[in-house]
């Protein structure tokens, strides 16, 4: 994937494209909070205009930031509701799980068929912890359609073996464990290698 700042303006979708048709760039991952503006910044739009055409996922920080100079609103999953009204196309993966506004996350997701909720950079064991904010998720993450749209991943904050490990200890069904650690994300990139091949 390749990066994105909205000080590049238009810039930004032509950059998309090169990185996408020259050098097999997969999606387009944004860290909104790092620029002090939010995920549905109009400077953006060209950029998910242009992923929606080329048919790449946008991955986009949605949960809190731990940085001491800028607020954690920045990564606030509601505005993701937005850019999936105005780009219906374009593949969103929520990135970590859109805490503390988990169940904001599960409604937008829940409403928009083209948003993923990403898990990472968050201990699974705490999904399953009741008075943790994950019930939503864990909830609706298990008993509905939007079990196939919850994405695995990890950080560098928790090894690979632990996330793993706890999310097989998660009080899931057993397809639902098999979808999120791994079967989600593979269908989707096999789609996005789908729309790649025909474009």
């Amino acid at each position: 994937s390749t990066s994105a700042c909205p000080a590049a303006g238009d810039n930004m979708a032509a950059v998309v494209e090169e990185e996408v048709r020259e050098r097999g760039a997969k999606g387009v991952n944004l860290q909104p909070f790092s620029y002090r503006v939010m995920a549905n910044d109009k400077r953006f739009y060209p950029l998910y205009s242009k992923c929606q055409e080329l048919g790449v996922p946008v991955t986009i920080h949605s949960s809190i930031n731990f940085s001491n100079d800028r607020s954690i609103a920045y990564g606030r999953p509601l505005v993701l509701d937005e850019i999936a009204c105005d780009f219906p196309d374009l593949t969103i993966v929520a990135n970590h799980g859109g805490w503390p506004w988990v169940s904001e996350l599960v409604a937008v997701a829940w409403k928009h068929a083209n948003v993923f909720i990403e898990i990472g950079a968050v201990a699974p064991k705490y999904i399953g912890t009741p008075g943790t904010g994950w019930e939503t998720l864990l909830h609706y993450g298990n008993t509905s359609l939007l079990s196939e749209r919850v994405l695995f991943a990890t950080d560098n904050m928790i090894p690979y073996q632990r996330a793993v490990s706890e999310l097989q200890g998660l009080p899931l069904k057993d397809h639902v464990k098999e979808g999120w650690l791994g079967e989600n994300a593979a269908r989707l990139l096999a789609q996005v290698e789908e729309r790649l091949a025909v474009g």
